[in-house]
């Protein structure tokens, strides 16, 4: 075996030795055997070699198991951030174990909903742990296991020669290695166990805390409903006893924040972004109008330059449906920086009187707030929220009565209110017989819901100001007029944007009555059961999001061209351009749409090929004509024998091009009258398009000189006063001069016959009108009648 095949042994360090030592026992095997070889006429006694090809193996693989386990022991679960967070954990469970082994009446189920929430947390990394170290453990068991499988040196004898000694120093450096990756791999096996002990554990305790926290979730629901407390006119004042765990307990409510900002600090990532989307929005379209010193005082009521107010507004309106069982605190800081970012907005937008009655509800709120959020329970706490639920319900009449016509522009505001009135009723009923949790909870579900409602109520008022400005600065961006009625788009929007509003406005106060979990799991259990029909099995969740899907595709299609600011009135080059693609944009969003909610039904590709199977018959059946219009409405899209804003003539309708739909097109008629034409009557009907590449049309007028005129004096001054009035016309081509005819003669009667081009077809009714009355004025000064 040739030495010059193994590998160069110059590397560094314990593994170029042990290479080097390899090659060596090598070199002395190929020596020793070539001095065995017997010589011609010459025998020499058999000496035992010393080095085996045994020894070099045993060498070669110890070096490439100690290098390998050296490599992966490095690229084991670094279980070093387990260490580090691990105590932190540990804390956070006792402190929810301290807050809920609170003895007495439990009325916080905001806590309890916070507790719950961090368990599910805290559980979910503990197992991600437990897996981690889960596989960590058998990753250093199969280490050790080839650590221990690596065939030791034989027992030798002192060496002799080179080789032998070179092949103790190798076997002594391998062992020492050895030790050393066998000490690491069993400290870090030891490491890796403890930490599996100690996440166990705490996995444990998280189950335990979780039915912990369950039992007391289940008995707040039988005590809220029944008198935990005497009747208050049966109620006796009871000397406060100082609580010694009072420092404690807070110490733990800490805990509890700090964890909750921390593992959710997504949530005011995604607030921060929707704050910077709006602000950016909205200023970058007041810049663009900005050039055109519109004055928008007088048609924005709550949008002003730099809305930093109605970012907050739109941020803190929308962020209670981010988290909808936050601590108690966060909640109250929620509701104290929307009422900030509100009274911004109405300082400069209601009038003084309207304003100090804010500040009044504002100031009663921040008191009613903190009356429900103290822990207290005595005679006095009683009473004193008594009394305040009492005036809530007061104030909420004097909203009604004296804020009528500002809640009529907010909408949302006179149910929101009735509702806050009727719980705050409650309340004082539940607190008179004894039922002080319900009471609570009932006065606290009442504040969030009206700071909520006035929030979102306001949220809509100011995205639809948002929607008018985008419009307004698209419009004056590419030079058009900036004026249109904006009144039945605002309807339209106004009905969307209020009935989200109320979805989140729903979702936010059954989480703040404690009636979300149950309405949600009744209603998952109603929407995800499976429902069979022959051999296709569905749920009614998947039938609902199929429409709902169609439905937001069909809004976005409609709505999207008012983004660019095409409101349909415009007949400028510019509008056909933008009115082709979005023609192509509305149709994307509907293919995409209905893509979406084919697949959101979850039927199998072979169970959706049998509906178009049964749909094919119905188009061969009697749905030919619904079709035909369909693909002549695409072929129309990508054709584009016409665009929007285009006038043509069509089986003997002719108008301006409205709208490009999917199965029918809109024409405008000159009479104001609304053309619908089926796609299909388009592609197969001969069209005439008077605006493809200009807006010029050629008119003719009929004029009768009375008897009695010059044929030729008379005639050629005729021609003259026809020509001077044409050419002084604003609406008339004057590169091409007017050709006056002469088209009969009647005895006396002269009949001419005018052409001339019309610069726009829509003005071609108003421009023969003025002509023909400035020629007859010509006519009349000159002395020439017209019969």
């Amino acid at each position: 075996m040739p030495i010059q095949n193994y590998p160069s042994a110059s590397c560094s360090g314990l593994a170029g030795l042990l290479r080097r030592l390899a090659l060596l026992l090598l070199a002395s095997l190929v020596a020793a055997s070539a001095s065995a070889q017997p010589v011609p006429g010459r025998a020499r006694p058999a000496a035992p070699d010393t080095v085996t090809h045994d020894d070099a193996h045993r060498l070669e693989v110890a070096y490439t198991t100690l290098s390998s386990i050296s490599g992966q022991v490095r690229n084991v679960f670094d279980s070093r951030e387990v260490a580090e967070e691990l105590p932190d954990i540990d804390e956070n469970l006792h402190a929810i174990r301290h807050s809920v082994e609170v003895t007495g009446q439990v009325v916080d189920i905001k806590q309890l909903q916070m507790c719950q929430l961090m368990l599910v947390n805290i559980q979910e990394q503990l197992a991600e742990w437990r897996t981690a170290l889960g596989g960590a453990h058998e990753a250093l068991e199969g280490m050790q296991g080839r650590l221990a499988g690596l065939a030791p040196p034989p027992i030798r004898e002192a060496a002799t020669d080179a080789a032998a000694r070179a092949l103790a120093h190798a076997d002594s450096a391998l062992q020492t290695r050895q030790q050393r990756i066998g000490g690491l791999l069993a400290k870090r096996f030891a490491r890796t166990r403890q930490l599996q002990t100690q996440v166990a554990a705490s996995y444990i305790q998280t189950l335990e805390l979780q039915d912990e926290v369950g039992d007391q979730m289940r008995r707040f629901g039988r005590t809220t409903m029944r008198a935990a407390y005497p009747p208050l006119w049966a109620a006796r004042a009871v000397p406060v006893a100082a609580d010694a765990d009072a420092d404690h307990a807070a110490a733990d409510r800490r805990e509890i924040i700090n964890f909750y900002f921390a593992n959710n600090w997504d949530n005011w990532a995604f607030m921060l972004l929707i704050g910077l989307v709006f602000y950016g929005w909205v200023g970058y379209n007041y810049r663009r109008v900005k050039a055109r010193t519109l004055d928008l005082e007088e048609d924005f009521r709550y949008l002003r330059p730099g809305p930093l107010a109605a970012t907050g507004v739109v941020v803190f309106s929308l962020a209670p449906a981010l988290e909808l069982h936050p601590p108690p605190v966060y909640l109250a800081l929620l509701q104290a920086l929307l009422l900030v970012a509100l009274t911004a907005v109405f300082a400069r937008s209601w009038a003084r009187p309207l304003f100090r009655y804010w500040l009044v509800l504002v100031a009663f709120v921040v008191v009613l707030t903190i009356t429900n959020a103290n822990a207290a329970t005595g005679l006095g706490a009683r009473w004193g929220l008594l009394v305040l639920n009492v005036l809530a319900a007061g104030l909420g009449v004097l909203l009604l009565w004296r804020l009528r016509e500002t809640m009529a522009l907010l909408r949302f505001l006179i149910p929101v209110t009735w509702l806050f009135i009727g719980l705050n009723l409650l309340a004082v009923v539940g607190n008179v017989f004894g039922r002080l949790s319900l009471a609570k909870l009932f006065s606290t579900a009442a504040i969030f819901g009206l700071t909520q409602g006035i929030g979102l109520a306001v949220f809509v008022e100011l995205f639809t100001e948002a929607f008018h400005l985008q419009i307004l600065g698209s419009r004056s961006g590419e030079g058009r007029a900036a004026s249109f009625d904006f009144a039945q788009i605002e309807k339209h929007l106004l009905r969307l944007l209020t009935g989200v509003a109320a979805a989140l406005w729903i979702l936010v106060f059954t989480s703040n009555l404690n009636a979300y979990s149950t309405l949600y799991a009744g209603l998952e259990q109603v929407l995800t059961a499976p429902h069979t029909l022959g051999s296709t099995v569905f749920t009614l969740g998947n039938i609902l999001l199929f429409f709902f899907i169609l439905f937001v595709s069909a809004q976005l299609q409609q709505y999207i061209g008012y983004f660019f600011g095409d409101v349909g009135e415009d007949d400028s080059a510019e509008a056909r351009h933008r009115g082709s693609w979005l023609v192509a944009l509305r149709l994307l969003l509907l293919v995409v749409g209905f893509a979406l909610a084919t697949a959101a039904t979850g039927l199998p590709l072979s169970k959706i090929a049998i509906v178009f199977g049964a749909l094919s018959v119905g188009i061969g059946l009697g749905l030919q004509s619904i079709v035909n219009n369909l693909v002549s409405g695409i072929i129309l899209i990508f054709e584009r024998p016409f665009h929007v804003g285009d006038f043509i003539e069509v089986a003997g309708k002719s108008g301006r091009v409205q709208d490009i739909g999917i199965r029918s097109s809109k024409l405008l008629s000159v009479t104001g009258s609304e053309i619908i034409v089926p796609n299909g009557d388009l592609l197969s009907n001969h069209v005439i398009n008077w605006t493809r590449t200009n807006d010029h049309v050629r008119v003719d007028l009929v004029l009768r000189l009375a008897p009695g005129i010059d044929l030729q004096t008379d005639l050629q001054t005729a021609r003259e006063l026809i020509q001077e009035e044409i050419k002084t016309s604003p609406y008339t081509m004057h590169s091409l001069p007017p050709e006056i005819l002469l088209s009969s003669i009647n005895g006396q009667v002269y009949e001419l016959k005018v052409l001339f081009w019309v610069t726009n077809i829509r003005q071609e009714q108003l421009t023969k009108s003025e002509i023909l009355a400035g020629i007859y004025r010509r006519f009349t000064a000159q002395g020439l009648l017209l019969s």
